[in-house]
């Protein structure tokens, strides 16, 4: 069960100027906003409606690796990371979890392009992709 969203008082007021405007509150525009702020960067974050609850809330949180080009692993590999860093960085309850997925099947076919994908990534990170 994901942690109650909870609203984020705003300014209605824009400010005068700032070195990046963001926009979109979601978990993309709010990760981007946080860590240019953090690198001394003035931001300004826009929303048209509730900052992390608009499209991000409703995403059932997934966060994978699993089933995705080969070119794009090592960004997911990295958006875990940054998840699960962030809840000890910001003090807040993300309800970020780290889990994985179970495909079952009982036709080859389906199979072949999961094993490929596994030995894929035994071969590039060292991760075996059957350890129990």
């Amino acid at each position: 069960m994901s942690p109650p969203l909870h609203h984020i008082q705003t300014s209605p007021t824009l400010p005068a100027s700032a070195d990046v405007v963001v926009i979109g509150g979601g978990i993309i525009g709010v990760f981007t906003a946080y860590y240019l702020a953090k690198r001394g960067v003035s931001v300004a974050l826009v929303e048209k409606g509730r900052i992390g609850a608009e499209q991000s809330s409703r995403n059932w949180g997934w966060c994978r690796q699993q089933n995705r080009d080969a070119r794009e692993l090592p960004l997911a590999s990295k958006s875990l990371d940054l998840w699960e860093r962030f809840a000890a960085e910001s003090g807040e309850d993300t309800g970020f979890h780290r889990c994985g997925l179970l495909y079952l099947s009982n036709d080859e076919g389906r199979t072949i392009p999961l094993v490929q994908l596994g030995r894929f990534c035994k071969d590039r990170w060292s991760v075996n992709p059957y350890a129990q």
